[in-house]
This record gives C-alpha cells, sequence and structure tokens, in this order.
C-alpha cells in the first residue's frame, strides 16, 4: 500500500519525539497507525532514517522524494546549518550505496540533496546600514513592478514575514522582512528558492541597528495597513507574533523622489499604480479603442484635447488612468483597455487625490 503524503509531517514529528526519547519507538507506532494506518515496518523506517540522519550514518532504507524533502527542510530549521551538513553527508553515502547496489541514478533523492546542499553556500551578511537600505530599495522596486511575477515573488516575502523593519521615510511608514534585508545584495528568487528564514539574519540586523527586536500593537496595525494598500497578503509564518525594528530613514530612494506625491496611501502605492500604467501595450489599445468610439483623444473629465491646443505636438496625447485602485486589485489581476480612463495631466493629478476612487462611471463627479 503506498504511503499517503498527508502522513510526512506527522511522521517527522513522531520520529522527533522517539528520537528524543520523548515516546518510545512502539508508542510511536501506534500513534502512526492509529492516525494512517501506517504498519510496524514503515515506522520503524521513519525512525531509523530520522536517527541515521541526526547522527550522521549511513542510510540502508529509501524514503520517497516529498519525505526526504521534508524531513530535510525540519532539520534544517529545528538544528540549524551544522546538522543540516552532516544529515547531507549521510544521505550522499545513501545514494551512494544505493546507486551501487542497484546499478540505478538516484536522480530525484539527488535533487533533494543538491537543493539542501545550496543552503551551505549562504549569501554574506549584510555589514551596515548601507547595505539594509540597497536591500529595502531592491525590495521596494520589486513590489512596485510592471512584471506581475516579479511582483509576486517579492509579495511572497510578505507574506509569511514574522520579523520586520518598520522605517519611517518623511512620516509614511513602510515594512520589510528581515529574511530578505539581511542578507548581501538580495532578490526574491534567490531567498525563496534557498527557503531561508530570518532567524540567521536577526542577529546581524540587531548588530547594526543597535535597537531590541519588539512587538507592537501599533506597527502591526501599520503594517495591515501597509499590506491592504498595496494588495499584498501577510499571515504570518506559524502564527508567530509580528515583531519590528524602527528605523528613520532621513531621506526616500531616488526612484519615490520622482514622485509627485498626490497618493495619500503613500509612495509605494503611486509607484505600484504608475508602473500598471506604464504598461503601454494596455494604454495603446485603450487609446484606440477610445479613438474608434469618439474619433480624437481628449480628458474625460474636462475635455481637453492636447491636439485642437498644440496642433501637431499633441496629437495622440493623452495620459491613461487605471480606474481600480492598486488595493482592490485581485492577485494576479490583468488590466483591461476598459479600466483605462483618458485623462489630461491635471485631471490626472487631481482624481489621485479623490478618495474613494472615482469609477470609469463617476469621472465626470470630479467637476461640480
Amino acid at each position: 500500500m503506498k504511503i499517503p503524503n498527508s502522513v510526512i509531517p506527522l511522521a517527522y514529528r513522531t520520529s522527533k519525539a522517539v528520537y528524543n526519547k520523548e515516546i518510545t519507538p512502539k508508542q510511536g507506532i501506534e500513534i502512526l497507525n492509529a492516525a494512517e494506518n501506517i504498519n510496524s515496518n514503515s515506522a520503524r523506517d521513519y525512525f531509523n532514517n530520522f536517527k541515521y540522519l541526526i547522527d550522521g550514518r549511513t542510510l540502508t532504507r529509501t524514503l520517497n522524494e516529498e519525505t526526504m524533502d521534508y524531513f530535510f527542510k525540519k532539520i534544517t530549521q529545528d538544528y540549524g546549518f551544522v546538522q543540516l551538513e552532516i544529515s547531507l553527508n549521510s544521505l550522499l553515502r545513501h545514494i551512494e550505496y544505493y546507486e551501487n547496489l542497484q546499478n540505478i541514478r538516484m536522480h530525484k533523492t539527488r535533487g533533494v540533496h543538491t537543493k539542501y546542499l545550496e543552503l551551505l553556500n549562504l549569501p554574506p551578511f549584510v555589514e551596515n546600514v548601507t547595505e539594509i537600505k540597497e536591500n529595502i530599495a531592491t525590495l521596494e522596486k520589486g513590489l512596485t513592478s510592471d512584471d506581475e511575477e516579479v511582483r509576486s515573488a517579492y509579495a511572497k516575502l510578505i507574506k509569511k514575514g514574522v520579523c520586520f523593519i518598520a522605517y519611517e521615510i518623511e512620516h509614511e511608514i513602510r515594512f520589510a522582512p528581515s529574511r530578505f534585508v539581511g542578507y548581501k545584495n538580495n532578490y526574491a528568487g534567490k531567498i525563496n528558492s534557498l527557503q531561508l528564514d530570518g532567524r540567521q539574519t536577526n542577529k546581524r540586523i540587531i548588530e547594526i541597528l543597535e535597537l531590541p527586536l519588539t512587538t507592537s500593537p501599533s506597527l502591526e496595525n501599520q503594517l495591515n495597513l501597509f499590506c491592504n494598500n498595496l494588495n499584498l497578503e501577510h499571515t504570518s509564518a506559524f502564527n508567530n507574533p509580528v515583531k519590528f525594528w524602527q528605523l528613520n530613514l532621513p531621506t526616500d530612494f531616488n526612484d519615490n523622489n520622482l514622485l509627485t506625491g498626490e497618493f495619500p496611501e503613500g509612495k509605494l502605492v503611486e509607484r505600484s499604480h504608475k508602473s500598471r500604467e506604464r504598461d503601454s501595450r494596455v494604454i495603446d489599445m485603450a487609446k484606440h479603442n477610445f479613438k474608434i468610439r469618439f474619433g480624437k483623444l481628449y480628458c474625460q473629465i474636462c475635455k481637453f484635447d492636447f491636439e485642437e491646443k498644440y496642433g501637431d505636438l499633441g496629437k495622440d496625447f493623452i495620459e491613461g488612468h487605471h480606474t481600480i485602485a492598486v488595493s482592490e486589485m485581485p492577485p494576479g489581476h490583468k488590466t483591461l483597455p476598459d479600466n483605462i480612463a483618458m485623462l489630461c495631466s491635471n485631471c490626472h493629478r487631481m482624481v489621485h487625490k479623490k478618495r474613494p476612487w472615482l469609477t470609469m462611471e463617476d469621472l465626470d463627479k470630479l467637476i461640480l
């Protein structure tokens, strides 16, 4: 009978408890049998393989790829990188033993070994506040990218974050997860693929900032507002309490200094909104559809016509504005031409100040 993958977390916890002598092997077998009808031989395979991995001995029984991957993930989290290296050596000896015995290539098991071996080649920690700020700038750029895949990769960093730097710039509070900002020259693809967490980086950030890591109901409320405005999801990993460092930055990043600041939700919301408005394919299609319908381009609020005012210089010039707020865009949202309004520069800036966001149907309400 094939053992279902749903048993893997319980098998790990039970194996760990048996190894630590918190329960007897007989009790462990009873737990697995009662929960998932696992027989005694299969249960002992879990217990023995866990023991051999922790002790650095050569495994003689093979576990499937999903089980091995989960065991190594949890061993890394529970015991750290020194133990990970010991366990990887144990697994490598098992691979070599089994391949020689069966004259096969254990591609999937080798894949697990390679995946966790990369964790031992960790990127170096940041050394100063300047390097922390460089990572924060990278994070902001990723969260406001006009590439949905890039944006999703950086949003994933926020989703399971537990420890954040709450950095304040010009009375606006933003948040950066410690597991991202704590490594040099970081980027989302690297940290997500290596499954890095913040336990190692927290120590370094405390040393650099010389600040304690503390809980704060006020900052947690600010974090939730920050996530809502950027249409991000935050669910603290394992329901751990969220903790913060507070950092004041005297000047904003260059990309933000170019913004007008008309968004009350903050400059990152403005950047995210404008990045979507730079999607030339959608804007061009919206302009094309508008011209077919009305014969020319003009502001849908004040009726200003750039070509009429400036001649050929103003021909086909108009700004495209999203009528759906960033915070209201569902995950994976794809902007449609029908969601784009044609606005002159002045009305475009004014409509950003209007809350709640104006829909296509009520744009004319801006001017009374």
